[in-house]
């Protein structure tokens, strides 16, 4: 399990509350609202607003006299040093709360990817896979309840994978892996296959559209954005 992973179990159990009541669609409508308001409200709480208040004037009115100022440009460099003195103010005081209220986005994002992207095939069809390098292949044995992935490599026994989550693709760890975890695991890196890709059939949510705007990105982007943006306005967030 990866960094990011960690609130997954309680991202999956308010999402089978909420399934209890609402369609798919609307419980990425729901969470677009919790993630774009909670985002910006867990910002405002972390960060000192009056002083980022006083800097963003600051920064402002250090911007106002350099446009004003009429002198020579060797004259002009103590403006220019109060610009950037007020600019990067500015910046120190909201990265650090910034960074801080991302991360229960971001492993929002993560768990939503995993869960709302892919689905299992029909009982009765198998998916392609592709496996590489080419040489070897790789076979779907969806007969019991827990669909088995076996992978054959030459001189080397069948290694088999249990596709306990939809989930497209099993290769081996990488170091970005301690953030984001493969629910399947991953590949022995003394096996000759490096990575197996399956082709298992995306999750649509519209009706109308090319399939890259029926995924869930279509609705939990545009609801994200106009979400926060109103949050932003009637938090008063600076």
């Amino acid at each position: 399990m990866g960094l990011l992973d960690l609130p997954a179990p309680l991202f999956a159990a308010l999402d089978e509350g909420m399934a209890l009541v609402f369609p798919p669609a609307a419980r990425l409508l729901l969470w677009a609202t919790l993630a774009g308001a909670g985002t910006l409200l867990l910002y405002r709480w972390l960060s000192p607003q009056a002083a980022i208040g006083r800097a963003k004037r600051e920064a402002r009115e250090a911007r106002q006299r350099l446009h004003e100022f009429d002198g020579e440009i060797g004259e002009a460099g103590p403006l220019i040093r109060s610009q950037f003195r007020a600019a990067f103010r500015h910046l120190g005081l909201v990265i650090l709360p910034t960074l801080i209220s991302m991360l229960p986005l971001l492993a929002l994002l993560n768990w939503i990817d995993k869960a709302y992207s892919y689905d299992y095939p029909e009982a009765n069809q198998a998916p392609s896979v592709n496996v590489v390098p080419a040489p070897f292949f790789a076979e779907w044995l969806g007969d019991g309840d827990t669909p088995v992935l076996r992978v054959r490599a030459s001189g080397a026994d069948a290694l088999d994978i249990p596709v306990t989550a939809p989930v497209p693709v099993i290769e081996r760890r990488h170091w970005w892996n301690w953030l984001a975890a493969n629910p399947l695991g991953y590949l022995p890196d003394d096996f000759a296959v490096q990575r197996v890709e399956i082709g298992l059939p995306e999750r649509s949510y519209l009706p109308f559209g090319p399939p890259w705007m029926r995924s869930w990105l279509a609705l939990l982007l545009p609801g994200m954005l106009l979400v926060s943006l109103l949050t932003y306005r009637w938090a008063r967030i600076e």
